[in-house]
């Protein structure tokens, strides 16, 4: 049998086994032992047992130490027990014992409340079943935040883990408020937050703030002072954006945990005692900002979902109640068109539940201000107010158009939302999401309150919308710049990085964190390795080889971060299922002693230059966000441009940025590699080039450039060889079979950049139609499609589909005299790109057709000369 489905056919029959237990039976036998699960599936026993301690390093399954050793499924007894088992590995079954008897006393307590409840003819639903997604997505969030209050004595602290945006302090609040309601906590009992982010430039203000300070404990220090944790006794201690806190800190809540006693900041000897229930949130990776040790007591951690992981339900769900909340504060009927509903169900919001509810108030107080000016008792929302970003959305209802969501929201022309609806009033009442983001005062006042001002001052209406309008953006731009973020750093790697190899990176680096200073490993570290070891695996697939330089021996040279580079080496393997080669080892104790040392003074340059634009700019921004840098310097060339006035542009950026070991250009087109030479000559500096740039590669050359022992030869090679796309290595002659592989690899590569290019197109059905768009010209004037004209003919087109369906495409100066010099290529070329208007519902304008006219015909024409 093979070994892979030999391990699934054992973790599924324990699966089964798992979940045929009754845990109510005080004589129910927990645990199942190898030689059991061995006569069950009749295969023999060692292997049994050798496949269920790699379950268990895997995570999914629980250990039992003891005679015999005893096995469970970890995911169903954390579901049936409403607990997370924070170690696979349990050294005493009495332990388990004792989780079965507060299960037992968790389900006597629900059933005794449920009755109570019945009794007094009180609804069952509680403000955690309140919460959108509580019986759908949130499902299992809630059954652990509920068992987290739930286990006696007093709860169990709680790490809650998820993007910005998507309802973390929420969660945490309805737990207070859900403990209050079942009888765990008091009325009066306290919730205490506090955001680490606030003081973490200073951890000692910080420190101070949580735990208290003695007199005289620091400079300022001129009184005593109680902290936050005097405040929470007896309650819960919210501790948001909880990765900030400083290790110190974690240490110092060990005791509190541990033993229910703290000292305040200076003091020595005296200690004090709190009983304080700890719910924390992290936007991170808690494996890779949090210590271990304060891991270990952190039993339950429940991960919130981003708005894109959410139903459209729930989704539609959040905007009603947005817009319900709006239609309150007003105290106006709002109308919403159903267009603008469909935008905000579909379009792309990186800030997930906070920028939803930060865009519906936007488009409200616009509205509201529409309604002061033209004396309407009705906010009326149309499509025309809302902002570009939202609109896109509606580009993505093809896709949807099937949902029961959307047919549902079609029957309707406009949705009205009255404040006067108690009933829905008393619902949103029950909680409240990101209240936090609500200002006490009412923009809606000022808005009539300043528009009166400005009508009765004689301003036109023209200037007191406009005066208005931008005191509402100013509004915005302040109370929602937290809510609404930029995508985050990881996000954008993960466009990059396969999500199993950025958390083998961060498990890897968890490993070895002791061994170096405590703020070494930083997102910078974590995301330079985690490309690394992207590209890594490529060529592990590839059986590429990259041979390390023998000058440095790092075993003697850098003996710590050789050892930890092994330990990473270990990490990775087990975690990735992979064998890396033992000269990466080398590599990687270099790299590790590089970002020790912060020996970046020498360096390459790195040069990106593109037609267009903007497109060279993005790539070198999306390079500098993901390493932490500023090193990757670009070049935009727009259409219209003159060459030469680029490459003076070019000379002078060189002689900027060489810092004595050369500069790499990583430009779009074969025509723009002969830079290099021309700038070499110019400048006396040593310049190189690679074409075909993507951002993928950007990122690879940058990374690798800040190497200290990289040099601009080995660069060139490196970069060309981590991946056969990227750069076309001329002087190699490949066979028919690797000509294969390059070209998938090849097509793979371009869709992964039309990926990250395109704003909402599908990538693989625009390379698809323009594939054979390109290859039906090139049949027409009978010329050879290269890798250099798909790119370019890719880029250009698909980029031109967007603009056109937009509406915003680019004008062309000398249209007539496209028209009547080139007009039979014109005719070819609107004739072949019949298939793309008839697949994306446009109609190209013959602007956007010149531009294509002038590739071809540039492309053609260096063809004849080649």
């Amino acid at each position: 049998m093979h070994k892979y489905k030999r391990k699934e056919k054992i973790y599924k029959k324990l699966k089964e086994l798992t979940e045929s237990m009754d845990f109510n039976k005080s004589n129910e036998k927990i645990g199942f032992d190898a030689d059991y699960i061995s006569k069950q599936l009749g295969i023999d026993r060692t292997n049994v047992s050798r496949e269920l301690n790699a379950l268990v390093r895997e995570g999914k399954v629980i250990k039992i130490k003891g005679k015999p050793v005893l096995y469970l499924d970890r995911l169903c007894l954390e579901h049936k027990w409403n607990f997370v088992v924070s170690n696979p590995v349990i050294d005493d079954f009495k332990i388990i014992e004792k989780l079965q008897k507060n299960f037992k006393l968790q389900n006597k307590n629900i059933t005794i409340e449920s009755k109570s409840k019945e009794n007094n003819k009180v609804s069952s639903e509680n403000i955690l079943d309140n919460i959108i997604g509580a019986h759908d997505s949130l499902k299992d969030q809630i059954i652990k935040a509920k068992a987290a209050i739930l286990y006696p004595p007093k709860g169990l602290h709680t790490l809650i883990v998820g993007p910005t945006g998507v309802g973390k302090s929420t969660l945490a609040e309805a737990m207070y408020k859900y403990g209050v309601e079942v009888g765990v906590f008091g009325e009066k009992t306290p919730f205490v937050t506090f955001n680490c982010a606030d003081y973490s430039d200073n951890p000692q203000l910080l420190l101070s703030q949580l735990f208290g300070h003695a007199k005289g404990a620091f400079t300022g220090a001129i009184n005593e002072k109680k902290g936050l944790i005097d405040e929470a006794n007896g309650g819960i201690l919210f501790l948001d954006e909880v990765h900030r806190l400083p290790p110190e800190g974690q240490e110092m809540l060990f005791t509190l945990i541990d033993k229910g006693i703290y000292r305040r900041l200076g003091e020595s000897e005296n200690t004090r005692k709190a009983e304080i229930l700890i719910i924390a949130a992290t936007t991170e990776n808690p494996q890779s900002v949090l210590l271990d040790t304060f891991l270990r007591r952190i039993p339950v951690v429940i991960t919130l979902p981003s708005l894109e992981e959410r139903t459209l339900k729930e989704r539609l769900a959040f905007i009603y109640q947005f817009f319900y909340e709006e239609a309150i504060r007003i105290k106006k009927p709002i109308k919403v068109m159903k267009e603008v509903i469909k935008a905000l169900l579909l379009y792309d919001c990186p800030g997930n539940i906070g920028q939803l509810k930060a865009d519906i108030q936007l488009l409200c107080a616009r509205a509201f201000l529409d309604s002061v000016i033209s004396k309407n008792e009705i906010v009326e929302i149309k499509l025309s107010i809302i902002s570009q970003k939202i609109q896109d959305g509606l580009f993505r209802i093809r896709e949807k158009r099937e949902e029961p969501i959307i047919k549902e929201i079609e029957k309707k022309d406009f949705i009205i939302f009255e404040g006067s609806n108690t009933e829905y009033i008393k619902e949103i009442n029950k909680i409240n999401f990101l209240n936090n983001n609500i200002r006490k005062d009412n923009l809606y006042e000022r808005i009539a309150t300043n528009w009166e001002k400005y009508y009765e001052d004689g301003l036109p209406t023209k200037e007191i919308k406009e005066k208005i309008e931008h005191q509402i953006n100013k509004y915005f731009d302040n109370l929602f710049s937290a809510a609404e973020p930029a995508v985050t750093d990881r996000e954008v790697l993960l466009k990059f990085v396969n999500i199993d190899i950025l958390e083998a990176v961060e498990y890897a680096l968890s490993k070895v964190k002791e061994q170096f200073k405590k703020d070494f490993i930083s997102k910078k570290v974590i995301y330079s390795l985690a490309l690394h070891v992207a590209t890594l695996m490529e060529r592990i697939k590839l059986g590429i080889n990259i041979l390390q330089s023998d000058k440095i021996n790092v075993l003697i040279d850098y003996p710590d971060e050789y050892g930890a580079a092994k330990k990473i080496k270990e990490a990775l393997e087990k975690k990735l299922s992979v064998e890396i080669p033992e000269d990466e080892v080398r590599f990687l104790a270099m790299f590790l002693h590089a970002l020790k040392v912060g020996k970046f003074n020498k360096t390459i340059g790195i040069l990106v230059i593109t037609h267009g634009n903007s497109a060279a700019s993005t790539m070198a921004s999306v390079a500098n966000t993901l390493l932490g840098v500023n090193h990757a310097k670009a070049l935009d060339m727009p259409l219209e441009e003159k060459v030469d006035v680029i490459l003076n542009k070019a000379i002078d950026e060189v002689r900027r940025i060489d810092r004595g070991k050369g500069v790499l250009l990583l430009v779009d087109m074969g025509s723009l590699i002969t830079f290099a030479d021309i700038i070499s000559e110019k400048t006396g500096i040593c310049v190189k080039a690679i074409d075909m740039v993507s951002t993928p590669m950007v990122i690879e050359a940058t990374r690798k450039a800040l190497m200290p022992e990289m040099t601009l030869d080995k660069l060139i090679d490196d970069v060309r060889n981590l991946s056969p796309i990227l750069g076309r290595a001329k002087e190699t002659k490949n066979s028919g079979h690797d000509e294969e592989k390059n070209e998938i690899f090849f097509e793979k590569n371009i869709i992964n950049v039309l990926n990250n290019t395109l704003t909402f197109l599908n990538p693989q059905k625009t390379y698809k139609v323009l594939l054979e768009v390109l290859n039906n010209i090139a049949k027409a004037y009978k010329f050879y499609v290269d890798e250099e004209i798909i790119v370019k003919f890719m880029l250009h087109c698909s980029c031109m589909i967007e603009r056109v369906i937009k509406g915003v495409s680019l004008p062309y100066k000398n249209l007539y005299n496209i028209k009547t010099n080139y007009g039979g290529m014109l005719k070819i070329i609107k004739e072949n790109f019949e298939i793309v208007n008839e697949v994306f519902g446009i109609e190209i304008p013959d602007t956007e057709y010149a531009y294509i006219v002038e590739m071809i015909d540039t492309h053609y024409n260096t063809l004849l000369m080649n």
